[in-house]
């Protein structure tokens, strides 16, 4: 189809050669890989994103090692949240796009130095925050989303926060902090120092203590109205047990299946299998409810994630909420950076940038 002059300029009819992060196979970090590949122009509702930041998030590690169950098969490009700008767009309504700081949320193909997203997924950012914008998509989404949307949590209730030390728990300890919550944390012994200096008086090291026996110690026996569960397995039903009554949980996570690098059955089957099965009449009985979330599920309430989005970068702009983000590497150091979580080394957010390989 013949282009006018104007498109032409906006849209050059080559492909544009572009660096990404691909899964190869299942396995290890080492089947990720670093190489240049090709971006198509945006089609009409698209924006092409120039990538500055790509979040690491739990469930590209879980999608490297096969067990997420809404991966693509491999060869893939994970990602699921940016920052950038925008350097081309899909039809002339959304010109004035160009040029702008966006933080947004991607269907994988994160791991980039470019890419093509719709303009329903984006949102504006002052450009001091590329950076900090994306750490916000996915963990202040799912963690808003899960304590005040789901769970609604109140002033002075107890909650429990299940990896307070990783990018969702951080998110969830400032959202706390704003609605005036009572927070307990389970994390490393070696993060509990930081944490401390966040404000957080109660900790408990998941690799030497019972947490169940803890919270309810620490609630003096009437348990935690909230508890954020990315552990699943064996320990979602001692979280459950956590619960006072009226108490809620959440489980949006299955981290106990993917204790290392690699896949391994003989670990993750009998934490599957241990998994508890909640019963309607028992949840009825004991005045408790259980919720489940999934980010990448959300589908119909677009709404509210345009809604909360907005919000969160109010909040990020008053200094309500502030990412931390633990390291940035480069694109092209991807093998590293995936072992680096896997080790359970950060405290707070990974990121990566394509413009560190420049």
């Amino acid at each position: 189809m013949k282009q006018s002059p104007r498109m032409l300029y906006l849209f050059p009819m080559n492909e544009t050669t572009i660096q990404i992060a691909q899964v190869t196979k299942h396995g290890a970090p080492n089947v990720m890989q670093f190489k240049e590949s090709l971006i198509a122009n945006p089609k009409p509702n698209e924006l092409q994103i120039e990538i500055h930041f790509s979040g690491i998030n739990f469930a590209d590690i879980l999608g490297r090692m096969g067990l997420y169950p809404t991966a693509p098969k491999p060869p893939y490009v994970p990602g699921f949240e940016i920052s950038g700008k925008v350097v081309a767009v899909g039809d002339d309504s959304l010109l004035p796009w160009i040029g702008k700081s966006i933080m947004g949320m991607t269907r994988f193909d994160g791991y980039a130095s470019a890419t093509n997203i719709p303009v329903d997924q984006i949102f504006e950012i002052d450009e001091t925050f590329l950076e900090k914008g994306a750490a916000i998509p996915v963990n202040y989404l799912t963690a808003y989303f899960m304590m005040i949307t789901q769970c609604n949590l109140q002033k002075d209730e107890w909650v429990l926060i299940h990896g307070i030390g990783g990018g969702v728990g951080i998110a969830a300890i400032q959202i706390a902090q704003k609605l005036g919550a009572k927070i307990i944390g389970t994390a490393s012994k070696g993060k509990h120092e930081r944490l401390k200096k966040m404000g957080i008086d109660h900790l408990i090291d998941y690799r030497t203590e019972d947490f169940k026996k803890r919270a309810l110690d620490i609630t003096e026996g009437k348990g935690v109205q909230v508890v954020l569960d990315p552990l699943g397995g064996k320990a979602l039903k001692k979280s459950y047990d956590s619960l006072s009554e009226f108490g809620r949980l959440v489980a949006y996570g299955f981290s106990q299946a993917a204790p290392g690098s690699t896949k391994n059955w003989f670990k993750i089957l009998p934490e599957y299998l241990g998994m508890p099965k909640f019963d309607p009449m028992k949840l009825m009985m004991q005045n408790k409810g259980v919720f489940g979330f999934h980010l990448g599920m959300l589908r119909k309430r677009q709404d509210l994630v345009q809604h909360t989005s907005q919000l969160l970068i109010d909040w990020l702009s008053d200094g309500t909420i502030s990412p931390l983000v633990d390291t940035v590497f480069p694109l092209s150091d991807i093998q590293q950076a995936h072992q680096y979580i896997a080790d359970r080394k950060n405290f707070g957010k990974v990121l990566l940038s394509a413009k560190n390989d420049n």
